[in-house]
């Protein structure tokens, strides 16, 4: 990358990786993201398009690929919304390398943190916890609510599962849950790592941009 170029990639990047914390963060606490947070990626992602140069071809299949499986998976509910555009967005990256290396960081952060809250108990298993527990915290995924004696089971589509049980909620039930990770805080330090990284390692590439 020289001259003019390089410095828009950069701007591209650093767009998408301020997106990504954005993401990350709200995922973390709340398990949703708004579709606002991803502006500024967007922005970055018609950046690079702009730029991809000679290798517009190779940029657009890549997008295409993943972008494609992530909304293939949410379309079936094997993943929330807001994971399936992470997945196309982290895919925008005008790096060669980009996405196989965010996506590998991504998953040395989420095998840690799946390990840690399998230890303490959270991700072994489903569980069952009262509604109001439920509705307090955004980071169970529901199976099942039981009201009444009565054990109804919800759509395993990730994506309207919460609705259901919101939906048929009553005093003193309780709901059958298991752990849901927070996949685009995953992503998201996973690019944040790349980033860094190829910063890094490019330093005198960067140094010597005019």
């Amino acid at each position: 990358m020289y001259g003019l170029a390089a410095y828009y990639l950069i701007v591209a990047q650093l767009l998408l990786c301020a997106s990504f914390v954005a993401a990350s963060v709200s995922d973390v606490r709340e398990r949703a993201v708004s579709d606002l947070v991803w502006i500024p990626a967007v922005a970055g992602a018609v950046i690079s398009l702009y730029f991809a140069g000679g290798m517009l071809g190779f940029y657009a299949v890549k997008v295409a690929l993943i972008g494609g499986v992530g909304l293939a998976f949410a379309y079936f509910g094997a993943v929330g919304e807001a994971d399936a555009i992470a997945l196309v967005l982290v895919s925008t990256d005008p790096d060669l390398t980009s996405p196989v290396f965010p996506l590998v960081g991504a998953a040395v952060v989420a095998l840690s943190h799946i390990v840690y809250e399998y230890a303490v108990g959270n991700a072994r298993g489903n569980h069952t916890i009262p509604i109001d527990q439920f509705l307090r915290e955004q980071r169970w995924i529901p199976k099942a609510i039981v009201a009444n004696g009565v054990r109804t089971e919800v759509s395993s589509d990730v994506n309207v599962a919460r609705e259901e049980v919101e939906a048929r909620q009553s005093p003193g039930a309780t709901v059958e849950v298991s752990y849901g990770v927070p996949t685009v805080a995953y992503i998201g330090a996973g690019y944040v790592l790349f980033l860094l990284w190829s910063f890094a390692l490019h330093a005198g590439t960067f140094a010597a941009l005019p």
